[in-house]
């Protein structure tokens, strides 16, 4: 492997990398067929910190939203 391959690749997971994650619920997905582990069904795979994000961005709108209707 050259550098710029080495340098462009993911990391090895050596227990200190991030998990793979449904976008539907945040479930662990299974690597080899991308099945969410809660709901059973085909999702796509985001990382940990990726559906973190999601979920911060979610809660503001909400929070966004009960301010505007005063709530």
């Amino acid at each position: 492997m050259n550098y710029d391959d080495w340098k462009l690749s993911n990391p090895i997971d050596d227990g200190h990398g991030y998990n793979m994650l449904s976008n539907c619920c945040g479930a662990l997905i299974h690597d080899d067929t991308d099945i969410c582990s809660e709901c059973r069904e085909h999702c796509e795979s985001i990382e940990d910190y990726e559906y973190e994000e999601l979920m911060r961005e979610s809660a503001a709108e909400d929070r966004m939203d009960e301010e505007r209707l005063g709530l």
